[in-house]
């Protein structure tokens, strides 16, 4: 057998060896062999093991589904390599989408080529963060009033939606740098996110729209979409939304 320090089997896989101990200390990964003195040894079915685990991880599954998904009787390796291969092709396709994003971005700020409204969001993923929506707003009304409309709404139909929050959300950012957040077309369109939240999602009143505008700013997921549009867009959009927030309270 080929035995494999800790610190081995750490910077073969790129990780720490405090990874590794994790790993062992929630069952994730038991080293082949554990000497007397402590000193864990890990063999060929480890670095497999591990390879698992670390394509998991890269395809943003948790810890816990993933010692549920290869600690189960069924579990076929060759099988878990196909469906790596098949969503890492699926997510490194995204990627492209998303640099080209990044280049249209680029040349529409440097004023070298116009871009279309629809094409500031090419690439993004909606279902991407579902999990992470579910675990946070899964047991409110919002999400199940939102679940319900969306899934009455046809394919064509979603398409439309999106494309009509793009061009609400660009006018709400804005182009012009001289801009001010209380500017009338800029609270105009906050208006319209307003009730276009409210016609094709949930019942959004104010306090809620304030909330909504704090997290575009708290998590850079999201204010990542509005800094695509212009430097500071998510600053810029959360106080446009406040204020209009303080108008209409």
């Amino acid at each position: 057998m080929m035995a494999y320090t800790i610190k081995k089997i750490a910077d073969l896989a790129g990780v720490t060896t405090r990874t590794i101990r994790y790993y062992d200390e929630i069952g994730l990964l038991t080293p082949a062999e554990k000497g007397e003195n402590g000193y864990r040894l890990y063999d060929n079915d480890n670095l497999l093991q591990l390879q698992q685990i670390l394509f998991f991880r890269e395809l943003d599954v948790p810890l816990k589904e993933i010692d549920l998904i290869i600690n189960r009787p069924e579990f076929n390796l060759m099988n878990a390599l196909e469906k790596h291969r098949s969503s890492l092709k699926g997510k490194a396709k995204r990627l492209n989408v998303l640099i080209t994003t990044i280049d249209k971005t680029i040349e529409a700020i440097k004023g070298k080529k116009e871009m279309a409204e629809n094409d500031y969001f090419n690439g993004f993923d909606e279902t991407r963060h579902e999990n992470e929506v579910k675990a946070r707003w899964g047991n409110t009304t919002k999400y199940t009033e939102s679940r319900r409309k969306w899934a009455g709404f046809s394919k064509e139909h979603k398409e439309a939606i999106k494309a009509e929050g793009v061009r609400i959300t660009t006018r709400m950012v804005g182009h012009d740098p001289n801009i001010s957040p209380g500017d009338a077309d800029i609270q105009a369109a906050v208006g319209e996110y307003h009730a276009y939240l409210k016609k094709y999602f949930y019942t959004c009143d104010v306090s809620f729209l304030r909330g909504l505008a704090d997290m575009w700013v708290e998590d850079a997921r999201f204010a990542v979409n509005y800094e695509q549009i212009r430097e500071g867009g998510a600053k810029f959009v959360h106080e446009a939304v406040h204020i209009f927030c303080d108008e209409n309270e």
